[in-house]
C-alpha cells in the first residue's frame, strides 16, 4: 500500500483554500474599486452640472458644486486608503454613506424648492450604488440600501408635494434585478471551484509522483549509508539524512580500519537517480581505498584521481575524511564546511566549542591537487559535528550565515546526548512543510572508551 505523505496533503489543502480565498478576495477588491469609480463619476457629473447652471441666479450651482466636491473627496479617500479591507461592517458603512449623501442632497434641494427640477438627477444616483452592492454578492446589503433609499425618497417626495409612486416602482424593479445578481450564481462558484480543484488535483498528482521518486531515492541512499546509529570501538556516530527535492549527492559512511574508525562525509552534487548512481560508484571507490589501508590524505588523493577520470574536472567533491587513532584525529577537509568540535564533560553542556577549518580545495578539479592532512587531539567524550550545505538551505542563502546558524544550534543543543543533538540540529534546520531542494546530512561523532 502506498504511503501517505501528510505534509504534501496539508500543502495541497492549504493551497486549495488559499487559491479560493484569493479568487474571492480579488473579486471583492474589484467591487471596491467599482464603488470608487462610481464616486468619481458622481463628482465629475455634479461638477459639470454646476458649471452648466453657474450663470443662473438660483442656489443650485453651489449645491451641485458642494456635492461634487464631497463625491470627489470620498473617491480620493478610497484611493489613498487602498481599501483592501472588505469586512462586512466596513462595506455596509461605505454603502450607507453613499446612500446618505444622495438622501441629504434630496433634502437640500427640497428645502431650496428645487426638488422638482433636480430630483431626477439625484434619484438616478441610487441605481449605480445598488449595482455596486449587488456586485459584492451580498443580498442583505442590496435590500438594506434599497429600503433606506425608498423610505427616504418616498418621505421627501411626499413632503415636497410630488408623486413618488412611479419612481418607487422603478426602484423596486431595479432592486429585484440587483438581488438576483447578488445571489451567488452556481455557475460562477462552480467554475471557480472546478478550476481550483483541477489545479489542486494536478498538484496532488505531481506531488504524489514526486514523492514516490523521493521515497525510492531515500531507500536507495540507505544501501550505501550506515545505520542511523553506528557504534565502533572508541567511536559512537549518529547520522540523519534527508533526500532533497532537486539534488541528491550527499555521501556519508563509517568504516572500521586496522588503525581505528574512519568517517567520510561529503557532497558530490547532482540531481535525481543519476546523482544517486554516481554517489554509489563513489562509495565503491572509497571502500576500495579504505580497504587498502590508506590514510585520509591517501584516500583523498585516490578519490581525486577517480573523480577526474570519471567526470573530467566537471564534478567537484567536497568532503571530510577523518580517522581516529587513540586520542588523535587525522583529517582532511577538502573544500567542505568547517567541522564543529567541542569538549563535552559527562552530562554537561559542551565546552570549548570551535571550528576546524578547511585544509585543502575540493577533490576532482585538478590533477596535481594539493592535499593537506591535519592532526588534532580528540580525547574521550569530545564531540565532532559534520554536515552538508543542504542542512542550512532553509535558514540562510549565504554560506557563512548558514555556518553560523548551525554552530549556534550546536551550542544551544549540546547538553543532549549524541543522537538527540543530531536530530535537534537536523529538525530545527528544516522548518516548515516544504521539502528542502537540496539533500542534507548531519553527523555527530563522540569518542568513547573502547570496550
Amino acid at each position: 500500500m502506498a504511503r501517505i505523505n501528510v505534509a504534501a496533503i496539508k500543502q495541497i489543502k492549504g493551497k486549495f483554500s488559499a487559491n479560493l480565498n484569493e479568487s474571492l478576495r480579488k473579486h471583492a477588491g474589484a467591487a471596491g474599486r467599482s464603488a470608487g469609480q462610481v464616486r468619481l463619476v458622481y463628482g465629475l457629473v455634479f461638477a459639470v452640472a454646476a458649471g452648466e447652471v453657474w450663470s443662473q441666479p438660483e442656489s443650485a450651482k453651489l449645491i451641485l458644486l458642494v456635492f461634487g466636491v464631497i463625491w470627489l473627496a470620498l473617491w480620493l479617500l478610497s484611493i489613498l486608503r487602498r481599501d483592501e479591507d472588505q469586512s462586512a461592517g466596513k462595506v455596509v458603512l461605505a454603502t450607507l454613506i453613499d446612500v446618505t449623501i444622495i438622501n441629504v442632497g434630496l433634502v437640500v434641494f427640497w428645502r431650496e424648492g428645487l426638488l422638482a427640477k433636480y430630483g431626477a438627477l439625484l434619484f438616478l444616483c441610487y441605481f449605480p450604488v445598488l449595482a455596486v452592492a449587488a456586485n459584492r454578492y451580498r443580498v442583505s446589503l442590496v435590500l438594506l440600501a434599497a429600503g433606506y433609499a425608498a423610505i427616504f425618497y418616498g418621505m421627501v417626495a411626499t413632503l415636497a408635494g410630488l408623486a413618488p409612486w412611479l419612481n418607487l416602482a422603478m426602484l423596486l424593479a431595479g432592486t429585484v434585478v440587483f438581488v438576483s445578481g447578488a445571489l451567488r450564481p452556481k455557475a460562477l462558484i462552480g467554475d471557480i471551484t472546478a478550476n481550483i480543484a483541477s489545479k489542486a488535483i494536478d498538484e496532488a498528482g505531481e506531488a504524489g509522483a514526486r514523492q514516490t521518486e523521493i521515497d525510492l531515492m531515500a531507500e536507495a541512499h540507505q544501501l550505501f549509508m550506515p545505520q542511523p546509529i553506528t557504534e565502533l570501538p572508541g567511536l559512537w556516530c549518529a547520522g540523519k539524512h534527508g533526500v532533497g527535492d532537486v539534488t541528491s549527492g550527499d555521501y556519508y559512511h563509517v568504516f572500521e580500519t586496522g588503525r581505528g574508525p574512519l568517517v567520510i562525509v561529503g557532497d558530490l552534487g547532482g540531481e535525481g537517480f543519476s546523482a544517486l548512481a554516481e554517489v554509489a560508484a563513489l562509495h565503491r571507490e572509497a571502500s576500495r581505498l579504505v580497504m587498502a589501508n590508506g590514510s585520509p590524505a591517501a584516500i583523498a588523493a585516490g578519490l581525486n584521481a577517480w573523480l577526474l577520470g570519471k567526470f573530467k574536472g566537471q564534478r567537484p567533491f567536497t568532503c571530510v575524511i577523518a580517522e581516529w587513532e587513540g586520542e588523535q584525529m587525522r583529517y582532511v577537509n577538502a573544500g567542505h564546511l568547517p567541522m564543529i568540535r567541542m569538549s563535552k564533560p559527562a552530562g554537561a553542556q559542551a565546552e570549548n566549542q570551535h571550528s576546524l577549518p578547511v585544509t585543502c580545495g575540493a577533490l576532482g578539479l585538478v590533477t596535481e591537487a594539493s592535499i593537506t592532512e591535519s592532526v588534532a587531539p580528540f580525547p574521550l567524550r569530545d564531540l565532532m559535528i559534520l554536515y552538508t550545505d543542504g542542512t542550512f538551505a532553509k535558514l540562510a542563502g549565504e554560506r557563512e550565515k548558514g555556518i553560523n546558524e548551525i554552530e549556534a544550534m550546536a551550542g544551544r543543543f549540546s547538553g543532549g546526548e549524541v543522537t538527540t543533538l543530531c536530530h535537534r540540529i537536523f529538525d530545527c534546520a528544516q522548518p516548515g512543510l516544504d521539502r528542502n531542494p537540496d539533500d542534507c546530512t548531519v553527523v555527530v561523532i563522540r569518542r568513547q572508551p573502547e570496550a
